[in-house]
């Protein structure tokens, strides 16, 4: 009943709530930081499957996630993950219309509406509240697109607060006081060492230039071969391409050929005419034998 309570008042959220006003970037950040993940775009919410993470984050268990595709990637793929939604937003009693049909098509504004409606709820619901949520434990059973992965960042530490800033311990970073050390004349073996190090350094830039050299060449031999591959495939193309252009020109003047015969016909309608002899002036026209025809031949062959 907790959460049929919280969902009744959720729904409520107008969009004159300070949520509507984000901004894209504010709205990316949050999720990023949120789900531990990597969106670049609005646009790749389209699929339903954020959303679905957001409402589990605000309900911890409330969304059936081992249903929720990650890796849908058209249309009909995604309308599963909105199901799933839609069913958890039923038991959690939220009365607000999912639209569907606009998200999925992936456009801007549609998905940005409906992230900063789920940040209002997330807000509104007291989410900030969950911080143990370990939205990459959640979904570490799946198959997971690039952005979904979690980044270094998050998995060399725990789910921080939004906007909160890593603190710095004062005595880590206090200056340590020396004694100062007398002037010797006895010499430095330090100093000695670094003296000696130009000496070596000659050798290790000739053995890093030859290497960096070696690679070159190799790099310039396979883009060699690669373009001269590449030639030869433009060539066959180009002999294909002049093949067709052939039989495309001998194939319009037979056809130009029948529609004067038809236009002539037409213009001068002999009253005895028969249909045989339609039918043999046509076969005689596309069965004739002439110049351009001996090039189809060769045209076939280069094929």
């Amino acid at each position: 009943m907790a959460l049929r309570s919280m969902g009744r008042t959720a729904s409520s959220v107008g969009m004159m709530e300070g949520a509507f006003f984000v901004s894209r970037s504010e709205l990316l950040e949050w999720v990023n930081r949120l789900l531990q993940v990597n969106l670049a775009k609005v646009e790749q919410c389209a699929s339903g499957a954020i959303y679905c993470q957001i409402i589990d984050a605000c309900h911890p268990g409330s969304v059936v996630m081992r249903k929720v595709n990650w890796m849908a990637k058209v249309e009909h793929e995604y309308i599963p993950n909105y199901k799933v939604l839609q069913a958890a937003f039923d038991k959690l009693d939220i009365a607000r219309n999912v639209p569907v049909d606009q998200l999925i098509r992936g456009k801007y504004q549609d998905n940005l509406e409906f992230l900063q409606w789920l940040k209002c709820y997330w807000e509104k619901e007291g989410g900030a509240g969950h911080r143990q949520y370990d939205a990459v434990a959640v979904r570490a059973d799946k198959t997971l697109p690039p952005w979904a992965k979690p980044l270094n960042i998050f998995a060399s530490r725990g789910f921080e607060k939004e906007n909160q800033k890593p603190c710095i311990v004062k005595d880590e970073v206090r200056p340590v006081r020396r004694a100062p050390v007398p002037h010797e004349r006895t010499s430095n073996p330090t100093s000695n060492a670094q003296r000696q190090l130009p000496s070596k350094t000659p050798r290790s830039m000739n053995s890093s230039l030859n290497s960096s050299l070696n690679t070159s060449a190799a790099e310039n031999e396979t883009l060699k071969a690669k373009l001269n591959d590449q030639k030869e495939e433009i060539l066959d193309l180009r002999a294909n391409l002049d093949g067709l252009e052939r039989e495309r020109d001998y194939y319009f003047r037979k056809l130009r050929d029948v529609e004067i015969l038809c236009l002539t016909l037409k213009a001068n309608m002999d009253p005895g005419l028969k249909a045989e002899k339609v039918v043999e002036d046509v076969q005689g026209i596309l069965y004739a034998e002439n110049e351009v025809e001996a090039e189809m031949p060769e045209a076939e062959s280069n094929h």
